[in-house]
């Protein structure tokens, strides 16, 4: 007869049968083993007693937040007092229920996973105490042997020996991995849910202990599904123990999981994070940077930062949108269903604001329909106007960059085309009482380049250099009211390369302005004669003083900004001004402090007068002028106390905007990376200033911008256009109220002939009036002129000069005078490479000005 087939009650009887010899076996041979693996070379558990893990350093920013880290391992070691007891009970009843019953092993659970391993016939259940688990992490290897499994038995004995459960559950607490690179618990409670480790919920608390088991698979900003559903065998486990009732239970498993997808902080300042990096790594060395637990106390102000990423972004955005439309940066797959395909990184729910890549699903004429995540959006041609292009340019599959404007209860979103700027540009807030750099943006995406542009690059600082001629010529004893006429000029230094012909940038001349005009209007011919009527040394050294630390030479063309420097001294030396002549080191970090607490690094910044009190306090009034009434009066609108000024260099490669309001400097420079025209018309004023002024309406305070005058400066109402004291008689409009070091004060009242002096084209405006008001011009020089400007005549016998302008007719009493000595003409008269005359750019004939040998061999030997 066939043998008859076991029952399923023999089956268990026998495995039953077995599993009882076996562990009568162990039992016998545990002895044995037990005396043979004591002599093993095991670990001290007493070291926990100094536990010191590694432990990432953090940066914060000014007012605690949490900006950065540094790390081989990201943690933050916590007392067991920061751990609260709703993770403990999640913890103990998901990973060890028996945690505070059993002696480092827990046998029930052996013989539990022994008998599901031999039902199933196969080694898959685990009963490792949090004991063990600690112990593994701690003193072992993940490796599955005998042995490993032996010693870390062995090691969990002897660390419930010496230790309380309490302190076994911080060592574990602070050990364990939690995923996305985070270890320890305080590092996961930020990371998921951006709050310390004691203020988490029920609902928090078990998303986090379930998720240790297996931190990658059931991490739930990647997985929301599995660690839902581990969170719910957490909390049943919880009620199982009796930690929560079923009703605290479900209304906890009711919430959504409420992680923070990204909190953004380590992406708040990259470049200024990544340049307190460089600091400190120099002064602390990688092992305190890395795994010390050093915390850094910057400068940072996190509402400033963001500030300043929004206006970067926003003013690149719209500069390169006027550099034209590029083209579809990519396409959905030929092979992919564009109603269905992802672009890589996509978010379900992008918030409003987000720039994200969108897919065009369908197009009918100028208008294309685009699928972003589960919402449907259109472009029509009012969002594509800016591109220039006539017809329909999308197609279905054109993967397009867009931005979510808004989005309707009905999941419709409205969107507005962008395009990843190719132009970098980079801004840097400071504090110029202390030197403390409050925000600063180094390039548009730090992940595309992680080159700082604020601090490390030195790029051409075009007419933003000015104010250090004007701050100089001021100390030199001139005033804001003295004059300069602006014409066609060459200077030519022997030291120099080369003459040298400097332009306006609206190629016109302006005659005879004074200083705060030539400033305001940004004249660069003024300027150069202004640097060469006060000699390199003076503006060399007020450069110096106001922490300008490039190599600077004595050339004309200094005047101009025509040497490199970075945007963070430039920003720092108009800070100076703003703090009354103070400069101030600016710096990053204000304290670093080791895990304990205690301080290891304080900072001292610099601090010296760079200039007095009363030259800065008229250079900000200058300043405030440039908003005012010149190059910069696009900022005006936004009513602030504010003063600054623009710079462009040769091409338009480089554009700046540095200024500042009460309390804080900022600087904005815009640019590529490699030497290349931002285009045509696209200067400080029209690239920079942007950004500058939309970060400075809403960062800027509105108190005074300058405040009392200091001791020895005086208020004088002058007439703007000649400089002169001003006289109702003589029509003087506009009227300012002019700031002066006392003694330089204009002691001339302006007259109508002063007016009309003014009106006559600029080669007669370099010739006083006399006492009688008229014209004082040399005979041979008056003959030179009527035959170069042919619009003026003499009439009433010699006596009157006329001017036949295009709008009116200028006269002007004339007095021929004598000749006087003539000069001495230099050996070498220079001529254009043609060997033509020199000439401006209206045509008219250039003068040269020969610069003083000595006065530039004394600046060059500085």
């Amino acid at each position: 007869m066939p043998p008859r087939r076991p029952t399923a009650r023999s089956r268990v009887r026998r495995r039953l049968l077995l599993l009882l010899s076996l562990l009568a076996l162990g039992a016998s041979l545990s002895g044995a083993a037990l005396g043979y693996f004591l002599r093993f070379d095991l670990p001290d558990v007493r070291a926990l007693e100094d536990y010191e893990p590694p432990q990432m350093s953090q940066v914060l920013a000014a007012d605690g937040t949490p900006i950065g880290t540094f790390h081989e391992q990201r943690r933050i070691v916590i007392d067991l007092e920061d751990i609260p007891p709703v993770f403990r009970q999640a913890l103990v009843a998901s990973e060890d229920a028996g945690f505070y019953r059993h002696t480092g092993i827990d046998f029930r659970a052996v013989a539990r996973a022994a008998w599901h391993d031999l039902r199933k016939l196969e080694a898959a259940e685990g009963a490792s105490t949090i004991t063990q688990q600690l112990a593994r992490n701690l003193f072992l290897t993940p490796r599955k042997t005998i042995r490993r499994k032996l010693e870390e038995a062995l090691l969990a004995l002897e660390i419930e020996r010496q230790y309380a459960k309490d302190e076994i559950l911080r060592f574990y607490c602070n050990q364990i991995y939690m995923g996305h690179g985070r270890y320890g618990l305080e590092a996961a409670a930020r990371y998921y849910f951006a709050t310390p480790s004691r203020e988490l919920s029920l609902s928090q608390a078990a998303t986090l202990a379930g998720l240790i088991q297996r931190p990658e698979t059931l991490s739930p900003l990647r997985h929301a599904d599995r660690a839902l559903r581990r969170r719910e065998y957490v909390l049943r486990r919880m009620v199982d123990t009796g930690a929560l009732s079923p009703e605290e239970a479900e209304a906890a498993g009711r919430l959504p999981l409420g992680v923070v997808p990204s909190d953004g902080r380590d992406d708040l300042a990259p470049h200024f994070v990544e340049e307190i990096r460089r600091w400190l790594q120099q002064r602390a060395g990688d092992d305190s940077l890395y795994s010390k637990g050093l915390e850094v106390r910057s400068t940072l102000d996190p509402v400033l930062q963001r500030f300043a990423q929004r206006a970067v972004d926003a003013g690149l955005r719209e500069l390169d949108k006027r550099q034209g439309w590029r083209g579809v940066a990519a396409r959905v797959p030929p092979e992919a269903d564009p109603l269905t395909w992802e672009p890589e990184g996509w978010v379900e729910d992008p918030p409003p604001g987000a720039v994200v890549d969108a897919v065009v699903i369908a197009t009918l004429g100028r208008t294309a329909s685009l699928r972003l995540g589960r919402h449907r959006g259109e472009l029509g041609p009012q969002e594509l106007a800016w591109t220039g292009r006539g017809g329909a340019f999308l197609h279905t599959g054109d993967v397009v960059r867009v931005r979510l404007v808004e989005l309707d209860e009905a999941g419709g979103a409205r969107l507005a085309l962008e395009q990843e700027p190719e132009v970098e540009a980079a801004l840097v807030a400071i504090d110029p009482a202390s030197g403390a750099i409050r925000a600063l943006v180094g390039g548009h995406d730090y992940r595309r380049s992680e080159f700082d542009r604020a601090m490390q690059a030195r790029r051409q600082t075009g007419s933003a250099f000015k104010p250090f001629v004007y701050a100089a010529a001021l100390s030199s004893g001139l005033s804001l009211a003295d004059t300069l006429l602006d014409e066609p000029t060459v200077f030519v230094d022997p030291g120099a390369p080369e003459p040298y012909q400097p332009e306006n940038y609206e190629e016109v001349y302006y005659g005879s302005i004074t200083l705060r005009t030539a400033l305001e209007k940004s004249a660069n011919v003024a300027t150069v004669k202004l640097l060469d009527r006060i000699g390199y040394d003076a503006v060399i050294e007020m450069a110096r003083g106001l922490g300008i630390g490039s190599k600077l030479k004595p050339y004309p063309s200094l005047a101009l900004g025509a040497f490199e420097t970075t945007l963070l001294e430039l920003t720092a030396a108009y800070g100076a001004l703003a703090n009354r002549g103070v400069w101030v080191e600016p710096h990053l970090v204000d304290e670093v402090r080791d895990r304990d607490g205690r301080p290891l690094y304080r900072i001292d910044p610099e601090v010296r007068e760079a200039v007095t009190p009363q030259i800065a306090y008229l250079m900000t009034t200058l300043l405030a002028g440039v908003i005012t009434d010149g190059t910069g009066r696009s900022a005006a609108s936004l009513g602030l106390p504010l003063a600054g000024k623009t710079g462009t260099t040769d091409e338009n490669t480089d554009a700046w905007f540095i200024g500042f309001a009460p309390g804080l400097a900022v600087g904005v420079w815009v640019g590529y990376d490699e030497r290349r025209s931002l285009g045509r018309g696209e200067t400080g004023a029209h690239a920079a200033l942007p950004i500058w002024k939309a970060f400075m309406e809403s960062a800027a305070p509105s108190s005074a911008l300058d405040g009392d005058p200091p001791p020895a400066v005086t208020l004088v109402e002058i007439d703007r256009r000649t400089g002169l004291r001003a006289n109702p008689h003589a029509y003087c409009r506009p009227v300012i109220a002019e700031a002066f070091l006392a003694g330089t004060e204009p002691t001339r009242t302006c007259s109508v002939e002063e007016h009309q002096r003014l009106r006559l084209p600029y080669p007669f405006q370099r010739y006083p009036l006399d006492d009688a008001g008229s014209l004082a011009i040399p005979a041979s020089e008056l003959a030179l002129l009527l035959q170069q400007e042919p619009s003026v005549r003499v009439a009433d016998h010699g006596r009157r000069l006329e001017a036949h302008l295009p709008d009116e007719v200028v006269a002007l009493g004339l007095s021929v005078v004598p000749d006087a000595e003539p000069a001495v003409e230099p050996p070498h008269p220079p001529v254009p490479p043609d060997g033509t005359a020199w000439v401006g750019k209206d045509g008219r004939p250039a003068r040269v000005v020969w610069i003083a040998g000595p006065r530039r061999a004394a600046a060059s030997s500085r």
